[in-house]
């Protein structure tokens, strides 16, 4: 069983470079006022004021979502407001977590891991305010033995359900659960998928480059992200662990973690 200390650590590289990515992102704006200001001094002294007040609300904004971000992804308890905090200090941190990152030895794909597990610990923490009306199973098409001649993408029916692959396991899930199933070949397909079925509620398998933008692209609809596993290498007869499925299922269904 996974212990909580294993559990923070996974989540720790990704909080950890958010943390520091905001104290990098204040020295900037700090640094920029401190150029410029004496050049808008001399415009109008209400335009100075004004750009302080912006300046200093943006950051207060950015610093308080972290602040609830980190404490909910932690805890797995509900801190977060019902407004945008969450995606406005993902949006603006995630890029300098990127490269921040870099500096300090970790790869993109392990920095885009930890940020799936702080999503799905804030998943957790406000699956109270999830609505389970319409749920929809989002898998990428590597899923799907590499040889298949079957073409699911645009329809999981044509399926022959031989069990070569795991996709006819996650059918039978969609069947028991009576819920929705999408097979998509990438980025750009999933968000139209999403856009057709009006999920209210998502159960997503890809690679952590395709969760990462998938997250952050479909929001405000929550998504709960599961890595595939690659025996074979990326795109080709991926895996996936049945049981996170269903734990995502009964978190969503029945409220428990």
């Amino acid at each position: 069983m996974e212990t909580k200390n294993n559990k923070n650590k996974g989540k720790g590289i990704f909080l950890f470079l958010s943390i520091l990515s905001l104290l990098v992102l204040i020295l900037l704006v700090i640094s920029l006022w401190y150029l410029i200001s004496p050049r808008l001094d001399s415009f109008h002294p209400y335009i100075t004021i004004g750009l302080k007040l912006i300046l200093g609300l943006s950051i207060i904004v950015v610093t308080g979502g972290l602040f609830l971000i980190v404490l909910s992804a932690l805890t797995e308890k509900d801190f977060l407001f019902p407004h945008g905090e969450k995606q406005i200090t993902i949006k603006v941190l995630f890029p300098i977590n990127l490269f921040l990152g870099r500096l300090f030895g970790w790869s993109k794909d392990q920095i885009r891991e930890s940020f799936v597990a702080v999503n799905n610990s804030l998943f957790k923490a406000t699956r109270k305010r999830i609505n389970p009306d319409s749920i929809l199973i989002l898998l990428s098409h590597c899923l799907q033995n590499y040889d298949c001649p079957q073409k699911i993408t645009a329809d999981y029916h044509n399926c022959r359900m031989c069990g070569k692959c795991q996709i006819s396991q996650i059918i039978e899930l969609r069947d028991i659960y009576s819920i929705k199933l999408a097979i998509a070949t990438g980025g750009t397909l999933a968000r139209k998928v999403v856009v057709e079925k009006k999920p209210t509620v998502i159960v997503a398998v890809a690679c952590e480059r395709d969760l990462t933008s998938g997250i952050q692209d479909v929001y405000p609809v929550p998504v709960y992200g599961i890595l595939n596993q690659r025996p074979y290498g990326p795109c080709m007869n991926t895996r996936v662990d049945i049981g996170r499925i269903e734990k995502a299922l009964n978190i969503i269904l029945n409220g428990r973690a």
